[in-house]
């Protein structure tokens, strides 16, 4: 059964006139160097200071609490109150927009966006700017040489593992009472692509009787990171770690449940995916459970101009130079037929500040 949430928005048929491209080209250019703004107001902490000081400040006055240029302070403050990030009042004080305070402000806060703008200029920014070379040449780099030097894979921050937890007990287990059930009684889980392995370390902390195996082939900023963590909470006895490709699991009826989570789109090359379906097919016991969450890409040119896609569509991009291919709908549903799977589900969940994802739950009967 497949039970595909989606809307598509409306395409218009009416011709743009020049002044509305070129109001949607300088739209963009805007973007850029907002994304810019909020990168620097996130890296040197005025946002937070904005945050704490709820009565507003003046530019100078933020300039004495940080101990910035004040000239320089007072254009920054000036440019984000253009772009509505803050306010002012009549007394010559900013404040934080309507909102802002969580989506910028507070760190801590789920639906904070600061650090999309942050890795936007801090990496990904440097990494487009060789996309010249890349679409002359066809070379790519590598997701383990971008993990090795993402200081959130080597200590993964509070928010990552709240999100994590969130879209578990909110999103993916509602859909899955029967692998939520097996957990509650000793059940395994595998994850592909661990990662630093923090949804493992959530897992074991919600299901105390359950017992999960992570793989993955990233060592720096990943298996090495997971084996700290699991070693400094003391659960060696019920969370192991391996590095192995997804393609040469060995696995047979192991495993109630198999999860990817924001890695199916790095399997290449993409002939390998269907190996790896077979493989999480293999893995699993009668009944078992796949679970996939990933960016969700469209199928077609309309859903290329619908908002659900954004998400895939701009990791796509952003991905292009590490080979990233992200699979359709279809293309999944396919690959599950062919390796044995009875039944898939697909949906559309919100994936906080990464915006639209899906979830594919397959099911092995």
């Amino acid at each position: 059964m497949v039970n595909q949430q989606n809307t598509h928005s409306s395409v218009t048929s009416t011709t743009p006139s020049l002044g509305d491209q070129t109001d949607l080209l300088r739209s963009y250019r805007d973007g850029f160097q907002a994304a810019h703004l909020i990168a620097t107001g996130t890296q040197l902490g005025l946002f937070e200071q904005l945050a704490t000081n709820s009565q507003g400040v003046t530019y100078q006055e933020l300039s004495q609490l940080t101990g910035f240029h004040e000239p320089y302070v007072r254009v920054w403050c000036s440019t984000a109150y253009h772009y509505h990030l803050l306010e002012l009042d009549a007394a010559g004080r900013y404040h934080l927009a309507h909102h802002m305070d969580g989506l910028l402000g507070d760190p801590s806060n789920l639906d904070n966006m600061s650090s999309l703008f942050s890795n936007a200029v801090a990496r990904q920014g440097p990494q487009m700017a060789r996309y010249n070379e890349y679409l002359k040449t066809g070379e790519t780099g590598s997701h383990a040489e971008a993990y090795s030097s993402n200081p959130d894979r080597r200590d993964p921050p509070a928010i990552t593992v709240a999100i994590q937890r969130r879209m578990w007990l909110e999103q993916l287990i509602p859909k899955a009472p029967d692998l939520e059930k097996a957990l509650h009684n000793g059940g395994r889980i595998l994850d592909i692509g661990c990662g630093p392995g923090v949804l493992m370390l959530i897992l074991a902390e919600l299901y105390p009787s359950a017992s999960f195996v992570g793989i993955d082939i990233v060592e720096m900023g990943g298996l090495e990171t997971a084996r700290r963590l699991i070693s400094e909470r003391g659960l060696e006895n019920r969370i192991t770690v391996q590095q192995m490709r997804a393609d040469e699991m060995v696995f047979r009826e192991e495993f109630d449940g198999v999860v990817l989570t924001n890695v199916f789109h790095e399997l290449l090359p993409v002939e390998l995916r269907e190996t790896v379906i077979a493989a999480c097919y293999q893995a699993l016991k009668r009944p078992g459970s796949l679970l996939i969450r990933d960016l969700a890409y469209p199928s077609d040119r309309e859903g290329f101009r619908d908002a659900n896609y954004t998400s895939g569509v701009y990791n796509q991009y952003q991905e292009m130079a590490w080979g990233t291919i992200h699979p359709t709908k279809e293309h999944r549903q396919t690959w599950y037929n062919l390796t044995g799977f009875t039944r898939a589900e697909h949906y559309l969940v919100p994936g906080m500040t990464q915006g639209m994802q899906y979830f594919d739950i397959a099911q092995k009967l």
